[in-house]
């Protein structure tokens, strides 16, 4: 291999690790797998969803014991009581929910898959079965909303129309406490 070649090679790869986000840890229950780079991270997307009271009421009859039990307790109820407002419950509803630090991160991300900018907080990705969500940002009613497009998306087989899909999210996200 030519020397020159050498460094150039050295600094795309390390740059190439810096673009990607690394997951240290990987969590899974029912409806969904867990992916986020460090400890403080899952514990601040804990502190920043909070729930309503009747949710509240069914997470303490779970008894989680670790965070990432409550966080993926918490990630269920909101699913399971998407799936009662929206009427529909699908059997294969299975996503990833990947927490990123700042909608500077959810943006980055959205910007490499689609070549697009866009200024979000959290995006469903249909193709990946994905919620990639901004912890600085998150509350119920954000994922609740991208709770929302993932349902719909496994719930018709035939995906409907995206200003229907993007109706339905809206109506989780604003029935979700109630």
């Amino acid at each position: 291999m030519n020397k020159p070649f050498l460094p150039v090679i050295c600094l795309a790869i390390f740059f190439g690790l810096l673009v990607q986000p690394v997951f240290c840890a990987e969590k899974s229950s029912r409806y969904v797998t867990l992916r986020y780079s460090d400890r403080m991270l899952l514990n601040e997307f804990n502190d920043q969803l909070v729930l309503g009271r009747r949710l509240a009421y069914s997470l303490g009859r779970k008894n989680p014991v670790t965070v990432h039990d409550e966080v993926l307790a918490k990630v269920d109820l909101i699913i399971e009581k998407a799936e009662v407002v929206l009427d529909m419950f699908p059997n294969n509803l299975h996503i990833t929910l990947i927490l990123l630090p700042s909608s500077d991160e959810v943006s980055r991300v959205y910007r490499k898959k689609y070549g697009k900018e866009v200024d979000h907080i959290a995006y469903y990705s249909l193709s990946e079965d994905t919620i990639y969500i901004s912890v600085r940002d998150t509350r119920l009613r954000v994922l609740a909303h991208e709770i929302g497009h993932a349902i719909v998306d496994h719930y018709f087989k035939v995906r409907p129309p995206y200003n229907i899909h993007e109706l339905m999210a809206q109506f989780t996200e604003k029935h979700i406490t109630d």
